[in-house]
């Protein structure tokens, strides 16, 4: 029961600053800071898993790569909504 909930936060921490960054770098074209690309990564990976959630794609033993395609997704949309409500 528990194994899911271990990859489904295990996953977000271990590759957040490396999404973060690099959605950042799709946004604006630079970083934003370790801090703060770690917060994008981590907040965009679970809206990625939201989202691959509502089109039925499975993410769980899926691989790496599906998953990391979708963590991205998700903080460009987390780094949009906020450049919408905040910039």
């Amino acid at each position: 029961m528990f194994e899911h909930i271990a990859e489904f936060t295990t996953w977000p921490i271990l590759t957040g600053i490396l999404v973060g960054y690099i959605a950042n770098r799709i946004m604006s074209g630079e970083g934003k800071g370790c801090c703060m690309n770690l917060i994008i990564g981590i907040v965009g990976s679970f809206v990625g898993a939201f989202i691959g959630s509502l089109f039925n794609v499975q993410l769980y033993g899926a691989g790496y790569l599906k998953n990391f395609i979708f963590c991205v997704i998700g903080s460009v949309v987390v780094l949009w909504l906020w450049k919408k409500l905040f910039g």
